[in-house]
């Protein structure tokens, strides 16, 4: 009975330490592109589409290679709609049109929300 109970509590230990682990992975990728997008939103701000368009272009880059991991972890949906608010930023700022700001706090806002949708508290375990 003591021998059952030690290895459930080492699984159950390990599964939250892994889940720590991997949480602290994802929001380290998640708060990069949010800062990426903090430098866009201070360049188009600046009304800079020729330099918010280069680094629209970073985004997208290290977005593409984060979305291969996170897609194991986060919901495809989820990670669809930042997909498609970045195809969305990307036009605006060509065009230069001044909505190009809102988009960028829209995919902020997405982030966001996945990041809080993640996260291991009581209030998604329950």
């Amino acid at each position: 009975m003591i021998k059952e109970l030690i290895i459930s509590v080492i699984i159950v230990f390990g599964i939250v330490v892994g889940d720590i682990l991997l949480g602290n992975f994802i929001d380290e990728k998640l708060d990069h592109t949010m800062g990426l997008l903090d430098e866009v939103r201070t360049l188009i701000e600046d009304k800079n589409y020729e330099e918010s368009g280069k680094k629209i272009d970073g985004v997208e880059s290290y977005w593409n290679e984060s979305e291969e991991f996170l897609s194991y972890y986060i919901e495809h949906d989820e990670l669809e709609k930042v997909k498609t608010e970045l195809t969305s930023l990307k036009t605006y700022v060509q065009i230069e049109d001044d909505e190009s700001l809102e988009k960028v706090n829209k995919m902020s806002y997405i982030i966001e929300h996945i990041k809080e949708k993640d996260k291991l508290n009581l209030k998604n375990v329950f």
